[in-house]
């Protein structure tokens, strides 16, 4: 056998790894020496060596797929198991004394080298003679002499003297008697002991049926986790499907797990609540991710590699857990990108994937630890933690371990209100490490043979990919100067001229202003998006609808807080920022104490935009009969888009006293809506709104909020009760950014 000190590090027992010539794989070596302790099973034979480990080479080849899936580890799984039976054994030339072979040695050291097996007659035939009447007569013969040409020396830069037909052919009559406690060495060709033969060809293949396993488990959850809201969403847009989602969003979509909380923070900052639909994919995953964990384990005794059963399901258990953290890790990324493609190919909003991001990710680290804490019981137990705390590979599974809890703890909702963009910074440094530390984990372990790493080149892909479609906005946009104009004492409004997006409601962009940071020009912040030319034609009608009385509610609304007073602002040339007359796009940004509070008058101001990008699906309250539009504050930018698709619209805006300017500056654009409650210095009753809408007899109401997250998750508490009572269909869409 080759012994029992084994035990999988991450996803593959160090046996694999203490002895990678002895399974197929595409790697130019460079020999370490490895000193173990072998237990042999052939007579309780104890000897210890040194055996060879693979060296990580600049000129490996990596594997092309994953274990069960492109990659076979022990095939025939009966010539590694006569090779662990009779590799053990003494020969001629085996070294005595331990020592390190010469520098010429393709192998490692002693007690018998590859080039030592590899001229010795009576090794080869005793291997040949064991594989011949151990391997099914269905196994081709190519495979046996690939087999041998590959792993019969141990090493498969070392090739036998005879190939497999020739060391047959040496054997002129059957072996009769074993290999015993008084053979020094081995000097005729000799019968292995089936049970050994068994147990160490049994323990290969149910390896690799374990580790068959947990690729199928990992790419099982990648698929249901990506592919679930591709389903729900082909679901919801089948023929006749309308009339159930309409009865299902009020229990599903719409209601927040826990009271009217959603938007805004959990007492004590202990996060968002999810909604019930959330929770549910929340739910199912986590369920899904302990099935995949816990089942499908099965165990082989005696165990060439494992002492017992325990040891041995434990092994299994921990490699699984690793496998199952990696296949989440382009998952979780994916969640969390911008150009996420889950956003093009669902209805789902970019605040649920948010959502999903964060539960997913907690979820990995979960995996992560129980993985980290499974190897160290494991290892404690086989008494051999002291030898692999030393090794490469442990200490960037340290690494990559800390990192993952430390993410887990600096992203919670505290650290992100404390300074969100020291939060961003830092998670993705801390996520960097702990892709690094994954990736030289299972590097200097597997060297890149049994395809672990595939998980983590599509987790680079998907952040790649994102990464790079948001450099093409950016360059396609190009650098624009925008005119800033405080419009009150903590709003300001950016014109940039020249973009020519489409004038669709749900949409954001990503605004960076380098000039104001010079030493963090990355930073940058979400802000919906309204088309300057919207903006324009309204505010010259608003002239003659002035002029003709057609505005009264708006204007008395506006005079409750005190009256309005006119503001001299700075003058928008067009031409000289490089757009035509009308063109470009409007934001407007509340001053926070982050980089919008350097945001002042200024009339070139370099600015890069990164979108756009969708917010949420629109489709739902655009096909309403009557479309109510809420907003809080600046969240008029929000649902403002909407006046210019949808015939038949009532805006209620609430702003505090100090953002009077902004009424004022959008007058124009708020005239043309013939129904309008704004309200300067008071609230909205939006319990007395929705009642209104139903007594008005509506058939199907679409709902747009967008402000504070009271005024959003109050908002939705209302419309989930209303749409669940009486006749009336509501559709509802919050408009909220969720960090």
């Amino acid at each position: 056998m080759l012994g029992e000190r084994v035990g999988p590090v991450i996803f593959l027992s160090d046996q694999v790894a203490l002895f990678p010539d002895l399974v197929p794989f595409q790697l130019a070596r460079i020999s370490l020496y490895v000193e173990f302790e072998s237990r042999s099973f052939s007579n309780g034979t104890k000897m210890r060596g040194l055996l060879t480990a693979a060296g990580l080479a600049a000129l490996a080849v990596p594997a092309q797929a994953l274990i069960g899936y492109g990659i076979t580890m022990y095939d025939p799984s009966c010539g590694f198991g006569c090779y662990d039976s009779v590799s053990g054994f003494m020969l001629e030339c085996s070294v005595m004394d331990h020592g390190p072979v010469g520098a010429h040695s393709h192998g490692a050291g002693g007690p018998t080298s590859p080039e030592c097996r590899a001229g010795d007659d009576y090794f080869l035939t005793t291997l040949a003679y064991c594989m011949n009447t151990t391997c099914d007569a269905s196994t081709p013969r190519w495979k046996l002499e690939k087999f041998w040409s590959e792993q019969a020396t141990g090493s498969k830069t070392v090739a036998a003297k005879w190939s497999y037909t020739e060391a047959l052919a040496q054997i002129k009559e059957p072996p009769t008697d074993q290999y015993g406690e008084d053979d020094h060495h081995l000097t005729r060709t000799v019968l292995l002991d089936p049970e050994t033969v068994k147990a160490n060809t049994l323990t290969r293949e149910y390896f690799e049926q374990a580790e068959t396993t947990h690729s199928q488990y990992g790419l099982i959850l990648l698929i249901v986790g990506f592919g679930t809201p591709v389903v729900i969403s082909m679901f919801t847009r089948l023929p006749y499907m309308s009339t159930l989602s309409d009865k299902l969003k009020p229990y599903l979509v719409y209601p927040s797990l826990i009271g009217t909380y959603h938007v805004r923070p959990l007492p004590y900052l202990l996060g968002n609540a999810a909604t019930v639909g959330q929770s549910l994919y929340v739910i199912m995953f986590a369920a899904l991710n302990i099935a995949m964990a816990a089942a499908g384990y099965k165990s082989v005794q005696p165990n060439a590699w494992f002492a017992n059963e325990w040891q041995e399901v434990m092994g299994y258990f921990s490699a699984r857990t690793g496998v199952l953290a990696f296949a989440l890790t382009p998952l979780v990324i994916l969640l969390s990108g911008r150009n996420n493609i889950l956003l093009w190919a669902t209805n789902w909003s970019h605040s649920t994937f948010m959502v999903l991001h964060r539960w997913v990710a907690r979820i990995y680290a979960a995996q992560v630890i129980i993985h980290s804490v499974a190897e160290l019981v494991l290892y404690i137990d086989m008494e051999s933690y002291e030898a692999e705390f030393k090794t490469e590979y442990w200490a960037w599974g340290i690494v990559a371990t800390v990192f993952a809890c430390a993410m887990l703890v600096f992203s919670s909702l505290f650290f992100r209100r404390w300074s969100y963009e020291l939060f961003l910074v830092g998670h993705i440094i801390m996520a960097v490490f702990v892709i690094v530390g994954s990736w030289y984990h299972v590097e200097f372990l597997f060297q890149r043979r049994w395809g672990y790493e595939f998980w983590l080149y599509a987790a680079c892909a998907v952040w790649f990919f994102d990464r790079m479609i948001r450099v093409f906005r950016v360059l396609k946009n190009g650098p624009r100067r925008a005119v800033v104009t405080e419009v009150s004492e903590d709003i300001v409004r950016v014109d940039v001229k020249g973009i020519r997006w489409t004038a669709a409601p749900g949409l954001h962009t990503y605004a960076y202003f380098p000039a104001l940071s010079p030493w963090r020009p990355w930073e940058n912040h979400p802000f919906s998006i309204l088309p300057t030319a919207l903006l324009q034609s309204k505010r010259d009608a608003s002239l003659s609808g002035a002029a003709s009385g057609s505005d009264t509610r708006s204007t008395a609304d506006v005079e409750k807080s005190g009256g309005v007073t006119s503001t001299s602002t700075p003058q928008r040339d067009d031409q000289a920022l490089g757009g035509a007359p009308g063109t470009g796009i409007t934001l407007y940004v509340r001053k926070s104490k982050g980089l919008t509070k350097l945001l002042a008058n200024h009339n070139s101001l370099l600015t890069l935009l990164d979108g756009p990008y969708p917010d949420n699906p629109t489709d739902g309250v655009l096909k309403s009969d009557r479309l109510l539009l809420i907003a809080g504050g600046v969240g008029i930018t929000g649902v403002l888009p909407y006046i210019a698709k949808h015939t038949n619209v009532k805006i209620c805006w609430s702003v505090k006293a100090s953002a009077e300017g902004l009424v004022r500056d959008l007058e124009g654009p708020l005239s043309r809506v013939a129904e309008k409650d704004v309200r300067v210095g008071s609230r909205l009753d939006v319990a007395a709104l929705l009642a209104e809408e139903e007594r008005t007899g509506w058939s199907r109401v679409g709902v747009v909020v967008c402000g504070p997250g009271g005024l959003c998750d109050d908002t939705r508490a209302l419309v989930t009760a209303k749409a669940r009572t009486g006749p009336t269909v509501w559709e509802l869409e919050v408009d909220a950014f969720s960090w």
